[in-house]
């Protein structure tokens, strides 16, 4: 019989006392108000990694923090969409704002496209590349 430490859970973390019972609306809370993961992370006390394994082994800790993520996304188009509608657009740093969506919403608001490159369904492993640049001729030259 194997003994030693139970693998950590949001319900060992809650019955030791290490969060409090209320952790999935705090978590919640914490994405109504525009805030990232970071934050979340900061809330639980834990490292990058820990909360990385926490969201593996429990499907409800995961469930909420992609809520969060979801009204985090809603918090920050809301913020940008209030200030339209008033007629104060002008207000936002619309660079700042994108740079917020981007780096806290990866996954959906990336400005990065991958491209997979196939030939008949096969992936291309060469890595050289070269080009031939060719020049137009003069109609001087033609002539000639």
């Amino acid at each position: 019989m194997k003994t030693g430490r139970k693998p950590f859970s949001m319900e060992l973390l809650v019955q030791r006392g290490r969060i409090p019972s209320t952790w999935y609306e705090d978590v919640l809370n914490i994405g109504r108000e525009g805030k990232a993961e970071v934050h979340i992370v900061n809330y639980l006390g834990v490292s990058w990694n820990t909360y990385q394994r926490l969201k593996e082994r429990s499907p409800e800790f995961l469930k909420a923090v992609n809520q969060a993520q979801s009204l985090s996304e809603q918090w920050w188009i809301d913020v940008a969409r209030q200030e339209w509608v008033k007629g104060n657009s002008r207000s936002i740093n619309s660079n700042h704002w994108s740079l917020m969506v981007r780096n806290m919403f990866k996954e959906r608001w990336s400005d990065k496209k991958e491209m997979d490159l196939t030939s008949k369904g096969d992936k291309i492993n060469d890595s050289t590349i070269s080009v031939e640049i060719i020049k137009k001729q003069d109609d001087k030259e033609e002539n000639e």
